[in-house]
């Protein structure tokens, strides 16, 4: 059997700054992937060519929790899977941004309820409420 050897790289840690930019990071990736193509959707290839996720949007009923985080792991996981084969992924993120239960918990935590009855009245402009009636 040949010798089989691997370079290992290292990174001198007394090299890498104090604090991780996050931001700074955020821009040099998104724009390699952007270049890259990485997380492009093509409508015009075929469905055979295609995973599409299609995830309900979370519900703003309560606190996030680890829950939430390990579910759209899995949908995460298996959509960058089905990218290193090459597919055309479609991975739409929802939110519920205007559904009931998000109605219903900004209606609860502001302490509001809304009239169905009232009509639409152009022009209208509202005023803050005060903080201390």
């Amino acid at each position: 059997m040949a010798d089989q050897t691997r370079s290992v790289l290292s990174v001198d840690a007394e090299s890498l700054p104090k604090h991780f930019d996050s931001a700074a990071a955020e821009r040099k990736w998104d724009a390699v992937w952007q270049e890259g193509g990485v997380y492009h959707y093509d409508p015009a290839r075929p469905r055979a060519e295609t995973f599409v996720v299609d995830t309900p949007p979370p519900t703003a009923s309560g606190s996030l929790h680890p829950g939430h985080m390990f579910s759209f792991t899995h949908t995460d996981i298996t959509v960058r899977f089905h990218r290193m084969l090459g597919q055309n992924v479609f991975y739409p993120m929802g939110w519920d941004d205007n559904g009931l239960a998000t109605e219903r918990r900004v209606q609860n935590f502001l302490h509001v309820r809304c009239d169905p009855t009232a009509p639409y009245e152009p022009g209208l402009v509202l005023t803050a409420p005060d903080a201390k009636a």
